[in-house]
């Protein structure tokens, strides 16, 4: 597993950020009120948005650094990342959606990403949906089809903006656990943006708290679920663990 870590600051209008982040050999659930920032944190580790100081390094990839002036491009970083609400072109079947990132590459053959495209859908379990269009596709199955498109690219590390949330409970429960497994066998660094207690839990996933444009904690969830119990629970985390033990 890969450890990685950021540090960086970044604003725009109201929004102030001064982020500290690691993690290695578990994911990471970016947890905090809506409007913190948590999705500006994946698109700076994404490449997408700038900060304006810092580092961001992966490995012994020094992916942005201000002092070295690097900013090495979403292109060349190796981030996968599956957006809020899919992000599939209706206008392609699903079979197209999978490939698009690797044709985008311009690097393989379009029989060698079809190749690629259907065994990312045989490893999820919806080859049988590869010439339909996104629009003719239930909620889990669009969604197992953005993961798919993840998967053919072999990432380095995956950003993931809520993956379950659109979903409904037993979608909900199916798409967890396959990314439990697909986490475990590509033994790949992972942040996800979550308000449910559920992903951390399944996904044995740390958790990092962002509030008022700093992260508050980060721990492992059994460390930080001891202190709900604790007078002095900041009230966001409070109600993230709910009732679960």
């Amino acid at each position: 597993m890969t450890n990685w870590s950021a540090q960086f600051e970044f604003s725009r209008g109201d929004l102030e950020l001064k982020v500290d982040l690691q993690g290695a050999d578990r994911p990471l659930a970016l947890i905090g009120a809506n409007g913190a920032g948590k999705t500006t944190v994946l698109k700076i580790l994404l490449g997408i948005e700038t900060p304006s100081s810092g580092h961001f390094r992966c490995g012994e990839a020094l992916l942005y650094s201000s002092e070295k002036s690097i900013c090495v491009g979403p292109e060349n970083r190796r981030r996968a990342y599956l957006p809020q609400g899919c992000g599939l072109f209706p206008h392609l079947d699903v079979l197209e959606n999978v490939g698009f990132g690797l044709r985008a590459q311009k690097s393989l053959s379009v029989s060698e990403v079809n190749k690629l495209s259907l065994q990312a859908l045989e490893e999820l379990d919806v080859s049988h949906l590869k010439t339909r269009n996104p629009i003719q596709l239930s909620a889990g199955e669009r969604q197992k089809v953005a993961l798919a498109r993840v998967l053919t690219m072999r990432p380095e590390m995956i950003l993931l903006d809520e993956p379950v949330s659109a979903l409904d409970i037993m979608a909900r429960r199916e798409v967890r656990e396959i990314l439990s497994e697909q986490l475990h066998e590509l033994k790949i660094p992972a942040v996800l943006v979550t308000h449910d207690v559920r992903d951390v839990r399944e996904l044995s996933a740390d958790v990092a708290l962002l509030d008022k444009g700093k992260i508050s904690l980060q721990g492992c969830y059994q460390e930080i679920s001891e202190r709900r119990g604790d007078e002095k629970i900041h009230p966001f985390l409070k109600e993230f663990l709910g009732d679960f033990n």
